[in-house]
């Protein structure tokens, strides 16, 4: 990042000092006739004019190469993966065994978001039917939302397979 700085300093530099010279007249770039002599190239300028980029296709991973000249270290991009987020009609709360079962199954197969054990009785776990395609739906409840009665809407995030359905937002 340090070298394409520089190199880009050093480039607008340049450009600044020729639109000086091109102002003031003639300068020692030019032979008494005004035209341009032959100078040679200097290494900012060879290795712009040299880069170059390789397409990258979707899906495609950057292949890094490592050169002598500079040892870069570059992080791994990570791709963010969302859940869809659907209104939900809330038609019961599920209590005692049932709502244990819920998290034990969960616990079983290895939920990501599932809550710490002890913290189990403050959350609610709840079924309900989506807005759109109508399908019952089960889903945690955070604490912070308190119980929600019966016919209420929340937004609900839909779970990856093997995760839980929670909701998001109050109604």
């Amino acid at each position: 990042m340090q070298i394409a700085r520089s190199i880009a300093t050093k480039v607008a530099d340049n450009a600044v000092a020729n639109a000086m010279d091109v102002q003031d007249g003639p300068s020692n770039r030019t032979d008494k006739n005004g035209a341009i002599k032959d100078t040679e190239p200097d290494e900012v300028w060879m290795a712009m004019a040299t880069s170059g980029f390789r397409t990258v296709e979707q899906n495609d991973r950057l292949d890094i190469t490592h050169s002598p000249e500079a040892e870069v270290e570059v992080e791994p991009v990570q791709i963010l993966q969302t859940n869809s987020l659907v209104r939900v009609q809330l038609f019961n709360l599920l209590i005692g065994d049932e709502k244990t079962a819920v998290f034990e199954k969960a616990r079983l197969i290895g939920a990501l978001n599932l809550p710490n054990r002890r913290e189990w009785s403050r959350w609610n776990v709840a079924t309900g039917m989506t807005e759109n395609d109508k399908k019952m739906i089960t889903f945690l409840i955070p604490p912070e939302f308190g119980k929600l009665p019966s016919g209420a809407l929340t937004v609900v995030e839909l779970a990856s397979p093997g995760d839980l359905n929670i909701a998001r937002y109050k109604p």
